[in-house]
């Protein structure tokens, strides 16, 4: 959910011609799904040359990046443990600069620094971009090296007992615990003291909790970790009677009190305070050409977005390479590639980046933000751990979470193990975007669930995916927002989707859910969630498949298990089997025969005897599909499966070609096609 201007992106030349026909009557309904299928397999994709991925964009063109070979006519080295190192040296191999820093503000168009094994604490500040595809600027690890960049700062010495604040009724005795103080005046804040600070930033228009779900916004922004742990914050003094591994800020932001796990002492532990906002972004705004590579970046001490103010960020910058990263521990947003805030006139040139198998973990909010990107690849990607902060409510959370993308393509990614956020959020005037070939799941506790689509008023594409569990989120707000979601995808108040070959199983309430948003306006119009199709999908022990909003929409060739999991109560809004449409006015339960007979949705569609399990951290599938299973012309589209393997001139669905007879193990990880 997004208030972004309507004239946040301008819009296309190319939109769909006016249509006359109407999807009312169900044999027009099936005829243009054949017709769609059968024109769209007329023509093989383009082949692969420079730049290309050989994926075609919802339009039919291949996805082309503007990538080049890099090229550099000057390299320059850092490495802070060589005992010669310094920033007053020329930067060779021989006298190599001792902060990266250093590097940042010399760095002409193409030239690179090469960084050697290291632990480095500072902000990289680039002071300039490339000029080109062949004239980047790269930041990278020398081969094989273990460079960590740091916004942390290490705090062995300067603790004491703390014993000035009482630790409330029916708290243990004082010396059953173990409680430590610090001073944070040693530490170089440089003008952002995030212990100070509240998570919360500037603009928070949706943000109406109730009282009781105000804590995480205003807890501070700053982080502790011993041993590489992150400790929880607590709100008040008190509660660190009550649990060891937290700690607790003074008003002013000046002094931390700890209660370490086991209640050990600080002195003989590796203690780190996370002081910077960011690790890598550059003060300057929309610089471009920049390449970040193989480099571990952790501990920022940034806030909730919006702003998307990234661990590691382009600000505002486009045509960047962030590529064999890993991105952990950052208390808002792990990696930002967009124009960061809506209240700001957009960019010239946004996003037109490249996020390449990176590994994202342990973010709070949001793993990777992009608001308003066009012409993005997003291919390879872990990303893990993402939503800890429980703000959903602030409507901005995600694995990935991008606003008004256009001509975007989001490819073999693995996103796992969510909480309170979703895999994949598409927020608001999306365009021309195709999420295809990822494996995502454990999306727990969510409004949403797997992927989101939102206030889409034009062709967009989520095909050859895994979305594997989802339970629903609580709900609240002064709002009294119900709980619900669990959904495997929403498409939401938005139109001509096409959903394909996905296989979504285990959600909590529908594998897809449509909701209309009539009342809510973007451009000149509301939201009327129409024209989409949902074509060839498995689903899998779903409280129910597909649950359409209003007839004017398409279901064909899909495959559907008998087995409906645990819902057994009739009373419940989600049952065995069943297919619904929610509205207008009272929702329509039903099984596929009425499906088919009385909406002439999955004339061939069917039932099949099905076993299947997905282990997430292994990254494999175990399973059977019995029964006769409906084939369906391959289209343009849809010529590899998520592991790349080939089609003919038909398939059958789900997201692999193979759907084996007896139980068979098999390898799901997308990320190896990546290169």
């Amino acid at each position: 959910m997004t208030r972004t201007p309507s004239n946040y992106i301008p819009s296309s030349s190319t939109r769909r011609e006016d249509r006359t026909d109407s999807f009312s009557a169900p044999a027009r309904r099936v005829l243009l799904v054949v017709a769609l299928c059968l024109s769209a397999a007329a023509s093989e994709p383009p082949a692969a040359g420079q730049g290309a991925t050989g994926v075609l964009l919802p339009d039919g063109r291949e996805f082309v990046s503007w990538e080049r070979p890099p090229q550099f006519t000057r390299t320059y080295y850092v490495d802070n443990r060589n005992p010669r190192a310094a920033d007053t040296n020329p930067g060779t191999k021989e006298l190599p600069f001792s902060t990266i820093r250093r590097a940042a503000q010399v760095l002409q168009p193409g030239e690179r620094v090469v960084i050697m094994t290291g632990v480095y604490r500072e902000r990289i500040d680039p002071a300039r971009g490339g000029a080109g595809p062949d004239r980047m600027i790269s930041y990278e690890a020398a081969p094989g090296a273990n460079v960590v960049v740091k916004g942390s700062r290490v705090a062995k010495t300067g603790w004491e007992p703390s014993k000035s604040y009482k630790l409330g009724p029916q708290a243990p005795d004082r010396p059953a615990v173990k409680i430590y103080q610090r001073r944070l005046d040693d530490l170089d804040f440089r003008g952002y003291n995030p212990f100070g600070m509240v998570n919360v930033m500037q603009d928070r228009v949706y943000l109406m909790p109730k009282p009781q779900e105000l804590k995480q916004h205003l807890l501070r922004r700053g982080m502790m970790f011993v041993d590489g742990r992150r400790l929880e914050q607590v709100e008040l003094y008190q509660e660190l009677g009550r649990k060891d591994g937290a700690f607790w800020c003074e008003h002013d932001g000046l002094t931390i009190h700890a209660r370490l796990p086991g209640d050990a002492d600080p002195a003989e532990h590796e203690v780190e305070l996370a002081i910077q906002e960011q690790v890598f972004a550059p003060r300057t705004r929309g610089l471009s050409y920049i390449r970040v590579k193989g480099i571990t970046f952790e501990h920022a001490a940034n806030a909730f977005p919006v702003p998307q103010r990234g661990m590691v960020s382009a600000s505002r910058g486009n045509h960047w390479i962030i590529e064999d990263c890993v991105m952990r521990h950052a208390n808002g947003v792990a990696l930002d590639i967009g124009a960061q805030d809506w209240d700001m006139e957009p960019p010239e040139i946004v996003g037109r980046s490249i996020v390449r198998r990176n590994h994202i973990d342990g973010a709070g909010v949001c793993g990777l933000a992009g608001m308003a990107v066009q012409d993005t690849l997003v291919e390879g990607n872990l990303i893990e751990h993402v939503g800890y902060q429980d703000v959903e409510l602030a409507w901005e959370t995600g694995g990935i979470k991008m606003h008004t993308t256009k001509n975007c393509l989001i490819r073999s990614n693995v996103i796992r193990h969510m909480i309170h956020a979703e895999a994949i959020w598409l927020d608001y005037k999306n365009e021309n975007t195709r999420v295809t070939g990822n494996v995502m799941g454990d999306t727990l506790e969510t409004l949403r669930g797997g992927i989101y689509l939102e206030a889409s008023q034009y062709p967009n594409m989520l095909d050859n995916n895994i979305i594997w569990k989802a339970t629903e989120g609580k709900g609240g707000g002064s709002y009294n927002m119900p709980g619900h979601g669990g959904w495997g995808i929403t498409v939401d108040g938005t139109d001509e989707t096409v959903i394909a070959h996905n296989l979504i199983g285990l959600t909590q309430d529908a594998g897809i859910k449509f909701r209309n948003i009539e009342g809510r306006i973007v451009g000149s119009r509301g939201g009327t969630t129409r024209w989409n199709k949902v074509l060839g999908n498995i689903f899998y022990r779903c409280g129910k498949a597909i649950d359409f909003s209003n007839q004017d929409n398409t279901a064909e060739g899909n495959l559907y298990t008998r087995d409906w999991g645990e819902v057994t109560d009739e009373s419940q809004a989600v049952g065995r089997g069943l297919n619904w449409i929610s509205g207008p006015g009272t929702p329509l339960i039903l099984d596929l025969d009425a499906w088919q007979k009385f909406f002439g949705f999955d004339k061939n569609g069917a039932y099949a005897d099905m076993s299947i399990q997905v282990d997430l951290d292994a990254l494999a599938m175990t399973w059977s599909v019995s029964g006769a299973a409906p084939q369906a012309p391959a289209g343009k589209h849809f010529r590899r499966d998520l592991l790349g393997e080939a089609a003919g001139e038909a398939r059958r669905p789900g997201p692999l070609l193979r759907l084996p007879d007896t139980p068979t193990r098999i390898e799901i990880d997308p990320r190896r096609l990546v290169q």
